[in-house]
């Protein structure tokens, strides 16, 4: 299924696949190599990204990629999308390309089977605080209070106050791995996934958005009240 994303370098073409939670386990040696190469591509172009939710969790519990985990996980600030995504080409010439987008700020990048989402976070109104993306927020002054972070013999961007932000997404047994993802799904679970990946990149955009936004919004009343109630 060809879909398209208009960028200022111009239209990026690319084939949809279906992506659900419990598809595969994660490769760490691909993934080492896909995380190096896109930090690479956009430390050149001093495009700013940072770890997040199971990548930064295995980055401090593990010093390593979780191994039950399926991807990986980074944050850019919706700012730089447009910077971003002008940069997709680039990123095809080292191999990768895209296999899912949403315009409510989420992208998916993939290379030799194993795939990075990338998170766009921008203000959630009127809550000046705090920034989201789809389903998700945190506190702006936290993603804006970044450090180096020491991982895969190197140094990635993380937010300074990074036990706060794994106790906000993930509780204070943090420290304890739990499987969040089903990788045993049957032939029919994995056909009924990939169906409902398919009907929902056929929807028309407006139509897949509203039914997106209804989603989220019981999410993020759920996340907004845990923001006003979490001390950092």
């Amino acid at each position: 299924m060809l879909k398209k994303i208009k960028t200022t370098a111009g239209v990026y073409k690319y084939d949809f696949r279906p992506l659900f939670p419990g598809i595969k386990r994660i490769n760490k040696i691909i993934a080492k190599e896909n995380l190096l190469l896109v930090k690479n591509i956009l430390d050149k172009e001093e495009l700013p990204f940072m770890l997040a939710y199971g990548t930064l969790l295995g980055a401090v519990r593990e010093h390593d990629f979780i191994a039950h985990d399926e991807d990986i996980d980074l944050i850019v600030m919706k700012e730089y999308f447009d910077h971003f995504v002008a940069l997709l080409f680039i990123f095809r010439t080292e191999g990768f390309e895209v296999v899912r987008y949403e315009k409510r700020g989420f992208l998916s990048l993939i290379r030799k089977g194993e795939y990075i989402d990338f998170y766009f976070y921008q203000d959630y109104p009127g809550e000046p605080t705090l920034r989201y993306c789809g389903q998700d927020l945190y506190f702006k002054e936290e993603l804006n209070n970044l450090i180096d972070y020491d991982f895969l013999d190197t140094t990635f961007k993380a937010p300074k106050n990074y036990i706060k932000y794994l106790e906000f997404y993930y509780g204070e047994n943090w420290r304890h791995p739990i499987i969040a993802f089903n990788y045993n799904l049957s032939s029919i679970g994995r056909v009924k996934e990939y169906t409902i990946q398919y009907i929902k990149a056929l929807l028309p955009e407006r139509l897949l958005e509203i039914l997106q936004e209804k989603k989220d919004k019981k999410r993020m009343c759920q996340w907004i009240k845990k923001a006003h109630q979490f001390k950092l």
